[in-house]
């Protein structure tokens, strides 16, 4: 009966182990280090302007990144994605966020109102896409 317990504990902290190890891997904090997808820049001043996307936490399946980065292109949207590990830093999140609202406007100018969730609608669609693509 001793035997059974020591056992049953030993497997309990291997897979506890395994677990924080698997969350440890999978949240690693990168240094914020940006991924930039530039598309054609114009000469006015609002060139410098783009989407800036400070992510926190797991990252999304690789599909997704794949649609999504293929609908930006397609749309013409300077974007930028940062990896800010898995704490939310508030201060890093606010300076790189702090140019999007004047990015969505000229955005919404660009692509009329509701454009975000017809490019999310759109992502959505390609990363099923990919993901059928991929199982087969």
């Amino acid at each position: 009966m001793d035997t059974f317990w020591i056992l049953k504990y030993k497997k309990s902290v291997i897979y506890a182990f395994i677990s924080m190890h698997i969350a440890f891997i999978s949240c690693k904090h990168t240094g914020s280090r940006p991924i930039d997808i530039d598309v054609k820049q114009t000469a006015n001043t609002e060139s410098s302007l783009k989407w800036v996307d400070y992510h926190i936490g797991e990252l999304p399946p690789l599909n997704y990144y794949q649609g999504f980065d293929s609908v930006i292109k397609k749309w013409g949207i300077r974007y930028q994605r940062i990896d800010g590990g898995c704490e939310e830093i508030l201060e890093e999140r606010q300076r790189y966020e702090k140019d999007n609202p004047k990015y969505f406007l000229i955005l919404e100018k660009k692509f009329g109102k509701g454009w975000r969730q017809r490019f999310f609608t759109e992502v959505r669609r390609l990363d099923s896409t990919l993901q059928n693509q991929h199982k087969n």
